[in-house]
């Protein structure tokens, strides 16, 4: 049969922002339905790819109806497959299987589904409808995706016709009507049945009216149905007494028994219906708790709670949480949602007796305050207030209590992991501080054990008689004085960078001026080597903040003299883009191994060859610094003639 290779959707126009509630992916979520036969296999292939194509996440559904699977085995092949491709796989047990399909689909928020076409139910004569076409009778305006046909199925046209009683009336109507066909089935039948039979029919009646009607409804017609018996059929009839002792013990074995049927009939209907609204909620609450753990960050925590509260319970959810006094923030409240609370604010006090009390606590206006409760302590409340004004009743406070229980625990971690990165903030603080110290104690000792020595021999009158050593001594006084003021304006710039507070002052500026203003600052240093600046150079012009600039290209000529012998050179190049602006420093000496590359610009960071000289190393953390400042960025690899070449790029314009 004729496949398609895309996807055939029927569906209403979808309105402006109806995706917003829909699992991550660029693509959505699809849903595929899957069971033992041959066409489920291509199914999940077809899924697989679609989803692949639009970069979607996709989930494979198996629902366990009421009749045995033909092929288990090649249902279990189709489940492995669908798990082994990557998809989400989930097997239930459901009576109705289109709908429990549905369910988890809206459950999902499955942008499509998709089904297979199915073969024709057997006796339609008899109004029985296919799996498929029940499945687009309830899927309503869900996406469809129907294969295995020319075309998908048809939307089926809702027929239009008198709204139905309220179910209590009827009830009502269908136990009268139920009783009436009986006693006129047996006053047609009592001449042949005799009248002792015609209880029988009674107790049928009965014992199938719980499928149809309530408890209560179902007492009154059995008390009816036994009056009715005695009544019309029971000699004398037309009159309530009963003419033999017989015929009294047989009417009080029929009213026993149709109370006792119809209750039983009607207790396993409810437990039947319980079971089935279980199974709804466990389905619902595990989908809600698949979508907590994909979730990061307390205001979306907070936004996808108060999401769920609005779909399956019509409730407006909000959240307080603990500051970090230990007491109830109420005065930030996590995403309410607007368009079902009714009330403009709720009561703090209440809010505050409930987080306190760790109780629930309803106030006047039917709004319901339930604690956030972790293993340890509360950590907040979540209230909640319904369509209406109604009171939480049932089920509805039952899954409201469920949910923030698991919303309790999706805030914990949040909030466990906020504090933990809290710590290892101060840890990793600490630890700098520990290496600053040991840094800057070391390269401080040195300039100033050559100040001391030099301001020594001046002090004590030996340099007098001797102007050149008196020069000399000098001379090495303003060095160390020079590497001091270098060290503190490093550390000075490292610490501007770490806190955010660096302002740029842009310039257009020639990259000659720069490297000129560099080397001026570095001649001794760089004796015996060579910058070589390339003819693209010349008129190169670019927007920055020509001192930050400047002290980029220092901290790169510096590390070029420190880490290459007399006689390298360093070329520096120019390359321009259509957005940005490349300057690359490419010299000849030893290089860095390929292992220390990616740790190069790290904060005090120095390779293997940093034992041999002296520095901090903070000179090219605070170029990466600054050229990321400027909207740019800096790399570190290995130059064509074996050295190193640290690369800059900085945009055009900022």
């Amino acid at each position: 049969m004729y496949a398609p290779r895309f996807p055939v959707l029927r569906s209403r126009p979808m309105e402006a922002g109806a995706d917003k509630g829909r699992e991550p992916g660029l693509g959505g979520r699809y849903l595929v339905a899957v069971s033992g036969s041959g066409n489920s296999e291509y199914l999940v292939r077809w899924t697989e790819a679609a989803a692949r194509r639009l970069d979607a996440e996709w989930t494979a559904v198996h629902v366990r109806g009421p009749r045995p699977e033909p092929d288990p085995a090649a249902l279990e092949r189709n489940l492995a497959l669908a798990s082994g491709l990557g998809a989400e796989v989930v097997s239930v047990q459901d009576d109705d299987v289109a709908a429990s399909i549905i369910r988890h689909a809206r459950m999902l928020k499955a942008t499509a589904l998709v089904i297979g076409k199915a073969d024709e139910a057997p006796a339609q004569f008899l109004g029985r409808r296919s799996l498929t076409e029940e499945i687009v009778r309830e899927s309503g305006d869900l996406d469809l995706i129907v294969l295995r046909g020319e075309n998908p199925v048809p939307l089926p046209k809702r027929r239009r016709g008198r709204p139905l009683p309220p179910p209590r009336l009827r009830d009502a109507l269908v136990a009268l009507g139920a009783l009436a066909a009986v006693t006129a089935l047996g006053l047609v039948a009592r001449p042949a049945l005799g009248y002792r039979s015609i209880s029988i029919l009674y107790l049928l009646a009965i014992i199938s009216l719980p499928f149809a009607c309530g408890r209560r409804t179902v007492i009154a017609a059995a008390a009816l149905s036994a009056l009715l018996w005695n009544f019309v059929f029971i000699p004398p009839q037309l009159t309530f007494s009963i003419g033999s002792l017989e015929d009294l013990l047989m009417f009080a074995a029929f009213f026993l028994a149709a109370f006792a049927g119809g209750i039983m009939t009607s207790r396993l209907r409810e437990k039947e219906a319980a079971l089935s609204l279980r199974e709804r909620r466990t389905a619902l609450l595990y989908g809600f708790t698949q979508s907590l753990t994909r979730v990061r960050g307390v205001e979306e925590i907070a936004s996808l709670g108060s999401a769920f509260a609005a779909e399956h319970l019509g409730a407006g959810v909000g959240f307080w949480l603990r500051g970090p006094d230990g007491k109830l923030e109420s005065g930030k409240v996590l995403r309410t949602n607007a368009r079902t609370a009714r009330r403009a604010d709720p009561d703090p006090a209440a809010a505050r007796t409930a987080f306190t009390m760790n109780a629930a606590v309803e106030d006047g206006a039917a709004c319901l305050y339930l604690p956030l409760r972790a293993p340890d302590s509360v950590i907040g409340v979540a209230f909640a207030e319904g369509k209406g004004r109604e009171p939480f009743r049932g089920e509805s406070r039952e899954l409201l209590a469920t949910l923030a229980g698991n919303m309790a625990l999706a805030f914990e971690r949040e909030l466990l992991a906020a504090a933990n990165e809290e710590h290892k903030l101060l840890d990793e603080s600490a630890r700098l501080s520990r290496v600053l110290l040991n840094h800057v104690s070391h390269e401080l000792r040195t300039p100033l054990t050559t100040i001391k020595g030099s301001v020594s021999g001046l002090l004590d009158g030996s340099a007098d008689e001797d102007p050149l050593f008196r020069k000399e001594l000098l001379g090495e006084t303003l060095k160390a004085a020079d590497k001091l003021n270098a060290l503190v304006e490093d550390l000075l710039s490292m610490s501007r960078l770490e806190t955010g507070s660096l302002r740029l002052r842009r310039e257009r500026t020639g990259l000659c001026e720069l490297l000129a203003a560099a080397q001026g600052s570095l001649a001794e240093e760089l004796a015996g080597r060579t910058v070589r600046t390339g003819s693209s150079c010349a008129d190169a012009e670019f927007e920055v903040d020509p001192a930050l600039m400047v002290q980029v290209f220092r901290n790169i000529l510096r590390n070029f003299a420190a880490y290459t012998p007399v006689g390298s050179v360093l070329e520096v190049s120019v390359a321009t883009g259509w957005d940005h602006f490349g300057v690359s420093f490419s010299d000849d000496g030893p290089g860095v191994p390929l292992h220390e590359l990616p740790s190069l610009f790290d904060t005090f960071y120095r390779g293997s060859n940093g034992a041999r000289t002296q520095g901090s190393g903070l000179g090219l953390s605070i170029c990466k610094g600054i050229v990321e400042a400027h909207g740019g960025t800096v790399a570190a690899r290995p130059s064509a003639s074996g050295g190193l070449e640290i690369a800059l790029k900085v945009p055009r314009k900022p």
